[in-house]
């Protein structure tokens, strides 16, 4: 294996240091062949690598059953270019000037430039994955990218929309982030030969870490720290979206979503001055941040955690040290602070 071991990788995943430096070595050629601006464009996107969760899995999943450098590398490197790609374009959805403490690409080049290089990852990702030659896996693969479309569309209908609940969040998150959690696992385990059963637990233990990733970031969102987490803090509340924490803090005063300050964030909004709305939507963290809903968020993302070991336990691979990794990610997942 190619590529220098990545001294940054947390203990628990040192089992695929080499195969995380060739994926990181692969991902600095993409574009190189192409014209010089388009490698300008990759590189600045690719060179603030985040926490590279879903390429890891990949990987490991692989190592836990039959691992081939040849079709499990490019996916892994495919798992990460769908992700980047879904965040290029989600940014400038979103309007997001910060993504890892980096000035986005829509901010930067501008929203054509966005939308465009979101198209060119994705097209890319699409050839890594077609180089496993595997039918289930591309399938999987496509299914995944018309589910973060889905989950992206659905989170621009009911923006500021705050008449709809706990079950059109967890949909959302469902499609926005667990598919993809799950896409990274489950083609490591096809692609390593698993029996059925096998993929069964693999697919609950991917769903369940994706589902607990996406509610840290939401507690994450509310309250924590903005030079850690790369990007504003409030982020969701400013776009008018409803993570966990503020939905289960509305449950509890259902009588806000008709007066207060969420009230006021989705009615007046257009109207009001823009400090004016910075005080509203500092008011509505603060509520959410002194009633008991973050701790509740921690204790449904803890809830999906023991879910996700759970499945690993059902895997019976004694000795396979791949198995203490995906652990280490579960527990890594529920306890990180960016």
């Amino acid at each position: 294996m190619t590529g220098a071991p990545s001294p940054q990788l947390p203990t628990f995943l040192r089992l695929i240091e080499s195969d995380m430096a060739e994926v990181e070595r692969r991902l600095r050629t993409i574009g190189e062949d192409d014209f010089p601006w388009l490698d300008e464009l990759l590189r600045y996107i690719l060179a603030t690598p985040g926490k590279r969760a879903r390429p890891a899995v990949t990987l490991l999943t692989g190592h836990l059953f039959s691992f081939n450098t040849d079709v499990h590398i490019p996916m892994a490197i495919a798992v990460e270019l769908l992700h980047t790609a879904s965040l290029v374009h989600d940014d400038s959805v979103d309007r997001a000037p910060l993504r890892r403490g980096t000035a986005t690409i829509h901010s930067r080049y501008g929203d054509a430039v966005a939308l465009l290089l979101g198209d060119y990852l994705f097209a890319s990702s699409a050839e890594m994955v077609c180089a496993t030659n595997n039918v289930r896996v591309i399938s999987l693969f496509a299914r995944t990218l018309r589910l973060l479309a889905d989950g992206e569309l659905r989170e621009i209908q009911h923006a500021f929309d705050w008449t709809g609940g706990e079950e059109e969040y967890w949909a959302r998150v469902e499609r926005k982030t667990a598919s993809l959690f799950t896409t990274a696992a489950v083609s490591g385990a096809v692609l390593g030969g698993a029996s059925e059963a096998e993929i069964d637990a693999v697919t609950q233990y991917s769903m369940s870490l994706g589902t607990a990733f996406q509610v840290i970031d939401d507690i994450l969102d509310l309250q924590g720290d903005a030079a850690e987490v790369g990007k504003p803090i409030g982020s969701d509340l400013r776009g008018g979206i409803l993570t966990l924490p503020a939905l289960l803090y509305l449950r509890q005063r259902p009588e806000l979503r008709a007066r207060g300050p969420f009230a006021r964030l989705r009615d007046e909004r257009a109207a009001m001055p823009d400090a004016e709305k910075e005080q509203c939507i500092e008011e509505a963290l603060t509520l959410i941040r002194d009633s008991d809903a973050v701790e509740s968020s921690y204790a449904v993302a803890n809830t999906l955690a023991e879910r996700a070991r759970e499945a690993l336990r059902s895997i019976k691979r004694p000795g396979n040290s791949a198995l203490q990794s995906l652990t280490g990610i579960i527990d890594f997942v529920v306890e990180r602070r960016a």
